[in-house]
């Protein structure tokens, strides 16, 4: 197939490309090979040697076999790059097994890295994938021996069995605080990994069997408090031995100071919560430490103004020391929130030390730690589609309520004023100010259709896409003589409308042709149409057409008043049955008279000379001598 053109648009952007028969991305319509039965094609761009996958949803999972993976055999180095379009949601298994390409590109809609996926594929080095991805399935990553290192993002819950194992060249992983689960052996035999690090000292981490089984290089790992270690987890050799020199540092009475205690590894106790920024820090309070103050520490890494601040279900309150002085206090951030929340100006290397309790009550919380000031928000991913019949009225406008649960699945880039930038997913509060719906819909009412919506953060705005459909509200009208009943439906939101449910009126249809009288004795041989007429039936009105054609309807037999524009006017009697349907052929009226005074004469003729030719045309007055003749004699 032909190339015309190729833009690639990457990690954010959209991949379109121009073919022979046109690629059309508004309108959901992909091109080049379907990828088994779903809505995800493939194509291969000879002149840059790039794979690309566009289309939208789950790419299927796919077996190690040609049949299953056209790309499998190609020669080496056909593939140098790989571009997976916004829209995909999910690599499925196997799909790029062994792919040697050095450069991949992901999209921000990615959710899933399937079994086996990106397995072997040795042309990369280092990886960072896209915030979004929630599940590295097992073998994912498996014996990618050239990767030197790879960036989670902070989305990730799931790392499955075996997904890093024999990854030879990983030299170090960070696993960030919404991972629930490592699989086993999930970096089995990563050999020159020296760094292990858990982002939070709080993460509720559940790490497999042999996990970093085999990592000889790794000699020190720091384990959250609320992690857990399966058999063999941490620190032992491929024979079963715990590795020389192997120590953890842990949290008494913690589940990984009981595995490192049963299992004669060295360890030391860690007695404070250190915590990082723009990281998630969960942890519970439960019945036997209720009256306790946990400790947490701050060290800036820069001089500037920060937020610490707690969230969730428990009532907090919290004390702010720095070498020993108080320097601040915080219960309920306000009547809404339960939450503490610090924000002040801290310096660079300080230690600050901040003492956590409950308000008498158990249960789960997260502290977090954001600089304080924003530069910029946008919506890193998420849209919102609603009903029209979703919104209520409010004066002579609708007003759609959003909620946060509506919110909940968004994603939010920050950009702070010290450069860094983190995605966060939605939450009512962040980084000490609350996100909210920035539209007034009083002034500017959203409607049906594309929309623009925003939030705002700290004087910062982000748009994303609202869409509302129509939600229509039937009115039945009524069968008429003249007119089939039918239900109107009627947006709620807008003035769009269409008409069904169609009932077909039970009037009878009487039709016929209006053609002048050639002379005053009536006849008509020519039967020439003639329009200047309407016709009045209990007092409704009918038109007739520039052909003399014209339609009347009528439940019974009645009299129908025919007004005659420049004649005398006619009464029909209309007589019906059961047949449905009457045709009265030609009735011949009566023209000329212009002035109304009932006769055709001189002063008609020049009337319609000097006044009504331009109107009636030059053909009108063809039998009106015959009226004047007539009149003479």
């Amino acid at each position: 197939m032909k190339r015309l053109l190729c833009v690639v648009l990457s990690l954010g952007f959209f991949v379109a490309t121009a073919f022979c028969v046109p690629f059309v991305a508004s309108a959901q319509e992909y091109k080049g090979t379907q990828i088994k039965n779903s809505t995800t094609y493939y194509y291969y761009d000879a002149a840059d040697k790039t794979l690309y996958i566009n289309g939208n949803g789950d790419i299927p999972n796919l077996s190690n076999s040609t049949a299953s993976i056209p790309w499998l055999e190609w020669e080496s180095g056909k593939i140098q790059r790989v571009v997976v379009s916004e829209g995909i949601t999910s690599l499925g298994d196997y799909v790029f097994y062994g792919v040697q390409a050095k450069e991949f590109v992901l999209p921000t809609t990615l959710k899933r890295i399937g079994t086996y996926s990106l397995s072997l594929t040795n042309g990369m080095t280092e990886w960072n994938l896209p915030f979004g991805i929630e599940i590295i399935d097992s073998n994912a990553f498996n014996n990618c021996v050239k990767m030197k290192s790879i960036t989670l993002p902070k989305s990730v819950k799931t790392i499955g069995d075996r997904a890093f194992a024999s990854c030879t060249s990983l030299e170090s992983i960070v696993i960030p605080s919404s991972v629930e689960k490592v699989g086993s052996n999930a970096f089995y035999r990563c050999t020159s990994l020296s760094s292990a690090e858990f982002a939070s000292p709080t993460q509720k981490t559940a790490v497999g069997s042999k996990a970093f089984y085999g990592c000889t290089s790794l000699l020190n790992v720091t384990l959250p408090s609320n992690a857990s270690c399966d058999v063999m987890s941490f620190g032992y050799n491929i024979s079963n031995k715990v590795i020389d020199g192997f120590s953890l540092k842990v949290y008494s009475e913690s589940q990984p100071y009981y595995y490192a205690k049963n299992n004669g590894i060295l360890y030391s106790l860690l007695l404070s919560f250190d915590l990082n920024e723009c990281v998630e820090n969960p942890n519970t309070i439960t019945s036997d430490i209720i009256n306790d103050k946990l400790h947490y520490t701050f060290t800036p890494k820069t001089n500037q103004r920060y937020n610490i601040y707690s969230s969730g279900e428990c009532d907090l309150k919290a004390q702010l020391y720095l070498d020993g002085k108080l320097i601040a206090e915080s219960d309920d951030i306000d009547k809404s929130n339960s939450g503490f929340c610090f924000d002040e100006i801290m310096q660079k290397g300080k230690k600050y030390d901040i003492y956590v309790s409950s308000v008498k009550m158990t249960g789960d919380y997260s502290i977090f730690v954001y600089p304080s000031e924003i530069f910029a928000l946008s919506v890193y991913r998420g849209s919102l589609t609603v009903s029209a019949a979703d919104s209520k009225q409010d004066g002579n406008k609708r007003i759609f309520l959003i909620t946060d649960s509506m919110l909940g699945g968004f994603i939010l880039s920050v950009s702070f004023a010290d450069g860094q930038k983190e995605e966060i997913y939605y939450s009512r509060y962040i980084a000490g100010d609350y996100v909210k719906n920035a539209d007034d819909q009083s002034e500017k009412p959203f409607s049906c259709g594309e929309n623009e919506a925003h939030l705002s953060l700290k004087g910062c705005n982000a748009s994303y896409p609202f869409t509302v459909k129509h939600s229509y509200v039937g009115e039945v009208i009524n069968p008429t003589v003249d007119n089939d009943g039918y239900t109107l439906y009627t947006c709620v939101n807008c003035d769009d409308s269409y008409k069904a449910d169609f009932v077909e009126t039970t009037s009878y249809k009487v039709t016929g042709r209006f053609v002048m009288d050639e002379d005053s004795y009536g006849a008509h041989e020519n039967n020439v149409a003639y329009s200047q007429a309407y016709i009045t039936l209990d007092g409704r009105r009918y038109n007739v057409n520039a052909d003399g054609t014209w339609c009347v309807r009528t439940y019974d037999d009645c009299y129908a008043t025919v007004h005659n524009e420049y004649g005398e006017n006619a009464r029909l009697y209309l007589s019906v049955d059961e047949k449905g349907s009457y045709d009265y052929g030609n009735i011949a009226l009566k023209p000329y008279d212009m002035n109304a005074d009932g006769v055709v004469n001189a002063k008609d003729y020049l009337i319609y000379y000097y006044e009504k030719r331009d109107t009636l045309g030059d053909d009108y007055w063809q039998f009106g001598n015959n009226y004047l003749l007539r009149r003479r004699s």
